[in-house]
């Protein structure tokens, strides 16, 4: 019978599971596409908007895929099943723009070349990480980059900060929008602790420094006022109660480990200003940013037209001219399934979503592959950070999904006996 390593290098793999590509040791991997993949993971918490397009995250994933040139091989070998659903919805985005033209054609093919890059990122990235330490790598590249982005502001580099009605100042850094900010920042956060407490392996200085660390980027989300990436937030450190395996002492521990990490990040929502008063306004109000006044229209859309959508695009002038309180020319979904369906329409919903339910059902798996539970609270962290934006396009939510899959694959088989992760 294969061992549980021999299963993770590829050697067996049972009939209902596509085989990972024959494994190539790290240290055989191309460095130039190795640098080029963990600045790209790196650089996803210093976006830099309203650079005409040239963001730091967007020239580091081009730099990426331009290197994969160098490792065809390594990064294009395996084509897992969720891919090719998602080229299905690709293919629908496609054939809906033609069916129903296009207000803004250059907002079209903007967004499509854009689709088409994350997309790339994932494919190649699923075959990276399925190498686990370089996964892993990539993952500590992702928390450094988290406290970093955490420290600056801190310390006055790159600090901005804006008052919002409700009172209070909402902080970010380099003119980040703080809700994409929360969302990064409380994926880096459950990164650690999954890393430290999610998995076997890990020294126990290295768990006592995840404190701290943790201490510094919840304090940066906490600045930056966003309720969607709280409540992201909370997604994801539940999920770390669902690690595989282990003895009813672990179990135990990293239940206090998650409901201390909560108890904390609730205590300090509620002491400080920006986001207490934003969560006070929600509960009387029912005020969501606007998209209470978006989403019943988006609703009346999708119904209107279920079978295509609008049109990509095209649905976001749709949804602004029934909301013209809001005076703007276009409006964002800040919903992912609104998105697609008023887009695509279940045409190209169908086959995101199979896609993006092949990617849980890895990461579930995956409970058990070296990875231990990362993959499966950081799939839960944006499938919950989705409810209140929209990350379809977005190269980080890419990123997990490839991590997601590659642990699916390196997951120890049932009769292999005790898990990886604990």
């Amino acid at each position: 019978m294969a061992s549980p390593l021999d299963y993770r290098l590829g050697s067996v793999a049972p009939v209902w599971r596509a085989a990972p590509a024959p494994a190539v040791p790290a240290t055989r991997v191309n460095r130039v596409v190795l640098a080029a993949f963990y600045l790209m993971v790196f650089s996803f918490n210093f976006e830099m908007p309203d650079r005409g397009g040239w963001e730091i995250p967007a020239m580091t994933a081009a730099l990426f895929i331009a290197s994969t040139a160098l490792a065809l091989r390594v990064c294009y070998a395996r084509v897992p099943g969720a891919l090719w659903w998602f080229a299905g919805f690709l293919w629908m985005y496609l054939v809906t723009s033609v069916v129903h033209g296009w207000v803004d054609f250059g907002d079209v093919r903007h967004y499509f070349i854009v689709l088409v890059e994350a997309v790339l990122v994932c494919w190649a990235g699923v075959n990276l990480s399925t190498r686990a330490e370089i996964g892993t790598t990539a993952l500590w590249c992702f928390v450094y980059s988290a406290l970093a982005r955490s420290v600056l502001p801190m310390v006055g580099v790159g600090r901005t900060s804006y008052a919002v009605w409700t009172g209070g100042e909402r902080m970010t850094a380099f003119g980040q929008n703080a809700n994409f900010s929360s969302i990064l920042l409380s994926a880096g956060l459950v990164t650690l602790l999954g890393l430290t407490y999610g998995r076997r392996g890990t020294s126990r200085t290295m768990k006592l420094l995840a404190w701290p660390i943790g201490a510094f980027i919840g304090a940066a989300i906490i600045e930056t006022g966003s309720r969607g990436g709280l409540v992201a937030l909370g997604g994801g450190l539940l999920a770390l109660l669902f690690t595989a395996g282990g003895s009813l002492k672990v179990r135990l521990r990293n239940g206090v480990v998650t409901v201390l990490a909560l108890g904390i990040l609730t205590y300090s929502a509620f002491t400080a200003t920006v986001m207490k008063n934003r969560l006070e306004a929600t509960a009387e109000t029912g005020t969501l940013a606007g998209r209470e006044q978006l989403w019943p229209s988006l609703v009346e859309m999708a119904l209107e037209k279920p079978w295509t959508g609008w049109g990509p695009v095209n649905n976001q002038y749709e949804v602004a001219a029934r909301t013209t309180d809001m005076a703007k020319e276009h409006r964002d979904a800040h919903n992912l399934w609104l998105e697609l369906m008023t887009a695509e329409g279940l045409a190209g919903t169908v086959p995101f979503m199979i896609g993006l339910g092949l990617c849980v059902v890895a990461a579930w798996r995956g409970r058990t592959s070296p990875y231990g539970i990362v993959p499966f609270a950081l799939v839960a962290l944006f499938l919950v950070a989705n409810i209140s934006t929209n990350l379809a396009a977005y190269k980080p939510f890419w990123w997990v999904l490839a991590v997601a899959l590659a642990s699916g694959s390196l997951a120890a088989p049932k009769e292999a006996g005790r898990p990886c992760a604990v």
